[in-house]
């Protein structure tokens, strides 16, 4: 007894779409304690959608969830084939054609003919409503295989399937294991030390770690089976040897959305001077609902003449070191925090490359400063071997990272 998944369309197997939804639904079984046994995707094609059904008759208990091919043109197989697999008519379903009638009627648009055929389904389905979109999906149980079949819109998708998914499951005799989990965000340590680091902690044979990379950051999953004991000691030995790193919690937090919170808790206001980084600093925190209460000012000061009018940069520093240097972006730090009336000030210049680098400024080089009311720290790395998006992507968090370290250190007002 297991739960699959198949998504349906030429263009998957053409890689024209990326296919997300399996990762979806094996996030939500994850949630459950449950895992998704099998992935797989088919064409569009009814005699293949079919016979990928059929591989699974003479295993009881199984679930199959199947995305995409709902829709009211003449490839979308999807209601035909899993009747053909199971044996059954389709029948048209008055509901279901109410359903589509009122999305149309709510939308303002007259329903297409076409839109009907999306209303019809194997006999003995239980129709699963579509709230954003015009495809119903369905849920039907024949012996030994269940299928559920939802629209392979990912937006309609996901919403479906945190509507119906856990019904399904209890539909087809899938039982929630209770789980803990936990999600970390870090960044500013290497995977390979990050596992070095894991490798040291105690095993508890209840919970589990998984990382998952998602550059310039990693995301940390910890999920414990019942040992809240064991749990509990796990994420203390994890806090204590990799504390320093973390910078959240949860899949939708964010790099900048913990400085913003920081700085709110310290009720320190942000000034931001930019130059390499073109405003990437500056957009990932005005990304984050509210960060007017911190955020008073963000310049990006490119040429030269720019740093010096808009930053107050003396130009006896350019001059004489260079715009990718230390002093320069000390004083861009210090001059956005005079201009933006702030607390804390950040600034970035650096060589992005792939040309201008020197023999002794590298492509690759970045300096960083942090200004506050009392005084400056300004600091140069060399990030080698990045196209130039992702040296800005970098170079971002890695400002993000020293407002963090700097906010962290500050008591609240």
């Amino acid at each position: 007894m297991g739960v699959c998944f198949m998504a349906i369309g030429d263009e998957l197997l053409r890689g024209e779409t990326r296919e997300g939804n399996g990762a979806v639904l094996a996030e939500h079984l994850g949630g459950l304690g449950l895992r998704l046994d099998q992935m797989r995707i088919v064409g569009d094609d009814k005699a293949a959608i079919a016979a990928a059904l059929g591989d699974l008759r003479g295993k009881p208990g199984t679930l199959m969830v199947v995305s995409g091919g709902l829709g009211p043109t003449d490839d979308d197989f999807t209601r035909q084939a899993v009747a053909e697999a199971l044996g059954l008519l389709l029948v048209q379903s008055e509901t279901a054609m109410a359903q589509i009638e009122e999305r149309f009627a709510r939308l303002g648009r007259p329903m297409h003919p076409a839109n009907a055929a999306q209303a019809w389904l194997p006999i003995g389905a239980r129709l699963l409503e579509n709230k954003h979109g015009t495809a119903p999906g369905f849920l039907v149980h024949v012996r030994d295989l269940a299928v559920m079949a939802l629209p392979g819109v990912p937006r309609e998708f996901s919403a479906m399937i945190d509507d119906h998914l856990a019904a399904a499951l209890a539909a087809t005799g899938h039982v929630a294991v209770p789980r803990t989990e936990l999600t970390y965000r870090l960044f500013g340590i290497p995977e390979s030390e990050m596992q070095g680091a894991l490798a040291e902690l105690p095993h508890y044979a209840a919970c589990t770690m998984r990382s998952l990379p998602s550059w310039p950051e990693i995301r940390l999953k910890l999920s414990s089976r019942g040992d809240a004991d064991g749990f509990a000691a796990l994420l203390d030995e994890f806090r204590a040897r990799l504390g320093p790193f973390v910078y959240g919690q949860g899949d939708g937090d964010s790099h900048a959305a913990a400085v913003l919170r920081e700085l709110l808790r310290c009720d320190a206001r942000l000034a931001v001077a930019e130059s390499c980084t073109g405003g990437l600093v500056s957009h990932l925190l005005t990304e984050v609902p509210g960060s007017s209460r911190t955020l008073t000012l963000g310049v990006v000061a490119y040429a030269n003449a720019a740093k010096a009018a808009l930053l107050d940069v003396p130009e006896v520093l350019l001059r004489d070191h260079g715009a990718v240097s230390e002093p320069v972006v000390a004083a861009m730090a210090q001059g956005a925090l005079g201009r933006g009336g702030a607390d804390v000030a950040v600034a970035t210049s650096g060589i992005a490359g792939p040309d201008g680098g020197t023999p002794n400024k590298p492509v690759g080089t970045l300096c960083l400063a942090v200004a506050d009311r009392q005084g400056v720290r300004a600091e140069t790395v060399v990030l080698r071997g990045l196209a130039r998006g992702r040296f800005k992507t970098l170079a971002a968090h890695l400002a993000l990272d020293r407002l963090l370290r700097w906010a962290r250190g500050r008591p609240p007002p």
